[in-house]
């Protein structure tokens, strides 16, 4: 019976998002390679720059794509938000500076970065709550184009899109972005450092464990692995498919986006000290499971064994009961090692709202 309103659910925000994909059909990003600008930290400054090469050769390359430019200081703080300049520029000024939500716990042993979903309309307020509430931080991350980072209802699709040097460079933004929160955490003295995220926050969060060292933890939540897969298989892209497909294929696509697809970095999510969960889906029809099985065995092979738990739900239906008490009785399990029988107890009454792309 669960699996079967799971569907329902899936089936229900599927829809929604094609129906929203057909009004905003108008401001969608056309198909271009505009590969400088996937490299420029000033984007009027840069934009004319000569190319780079997208295709991801070796590992220095994507150390070097993803360094921190600028340092962790904070433009404010206050109790509830702490809001920073992002290492990238670019044409959209209200895009340039981002603002995290601050969930305190009062204490200093761990704190967790959320990164939400693609088009995410809600922050995750319970989610925040409940983990603040057994002792640890949480911090809500803003990806580029959303939130307050928006300038009109439109704007998430700036970051990803048709647009291959665009795509990349924003998600290179939310990379260094996470890992400008990660070293500030640090300084602020936490003794464990998290990263969490779900759908293409996943991705995001992903690539900031496989290169900030001070990550310690890791979860993602029906993320896709390689985003240009995503684009050819998932229900919910076929609008954007069709507007690279003509132009490229899937292995072209794979290549081009080497750099932001988490199957080319599992050498750095293979490092000492760094434990990874991952939370899937079988019947999720946009972020398929099949490639972060993929991640898992070559973490495996690598003798680092990944925590995995396999839902018997979709892609949204992941945020419904029974599903989200389920994942969260693990990742607790997972973030803490040792909860008390009363913090797993009291999970019965965890609730998110979760209806990603």
């Amino acid at each position: 019976m669960f699996r079967y309103l799971a569907r329902r659910h899936d089936r229900k925000h599927i829809l929604r998002s094609l129906q929203r994909q057909k009004r905003i059909d108008h401001t969608s990003i056309g198909f271009g390679y505009d590969t400088s600008l996937a490299f420029a930290v000033n984007e009027t400054e840069d934009r004319y720059a000569s190319d780079g090469d997208l295709a991801f050769t070796n590992i220095a390359d994507g150390e070097l794509f993803f360094s921190p430019i600028l340092p962790p200081e904070p433009l404010s703080e206050d109790k509830n938000s702490v809001t920073f300049q992002s290492d990238i520029t670019t044409s959209d000024e209200k895009n340039n500076t981002f603002k995290c939500v601050v969930t305190d716990s009062g204490s200093k042993d761990h704190a967790i970065i959320v990164f939400h979903h693609w088009y995410a309309r809600n922050r995750y307020p319970t989610f925040s709550k409940f983990f603040a509430a057994r002792g640890i931080t949480v911090i809500e991350a803003t990806l580029p184009y959303h939130f307050d980072r928006g300038s009109d209802d439109y704007s998430e699709e700036q970051f990803f899109n048709a647009n291959l040097g665009r795509t990349v460079r924003s998600m290179r933004q939310a990379v260094l972005d996470g890992r400008k929160i990660v070293r500030w955490l640090h300084r602020q003295g936490y003794n464990k450092i998290s990263v969490v995220g779900m759908c293409l926050g996943g991705t995001v969060a992903g690539l900031i464990a496989a290169h900030e060292e001070k990550v310690d933890k890791a979860v993602l939540m029906v993320s896709p692995m390689n985003p240009a897969d995503l684009v050819w298989t998932a229900e919910t892209m076929k609008s954007l498919r069709g507007r690279i497909e003509p132009v490229m294929s899937l292995e072209d696509l794979r290549t081009a986006w080497g750099l932001i697809n988490l199957e080319m970095h599992t050498w750095g999510l293979t490092r000492r000290r760094l434990d990874m969960m991952f939370v899937l889906g079988k019947d999720d029809t946009i972020a398929r499971p099949e490639a972060a099985e993929r991640v898992i065995e070559l973490l495996r092979k690598c003798g680092r064994s990944p925590e995995v738990l396999r839902l018997n739900c979709g892609h949204s239906s992941v945020g419904i009961f029974p599903y989200n008490i389920i994942a969260a009785r693990k990742v607790l399990r997972f973030l803490k090692e040792t909860p008390t029988l009363a913090e797993l107890w009291d999970i019965r009454g965890f609730r998110y709202d979760f209806s990603g792309v």
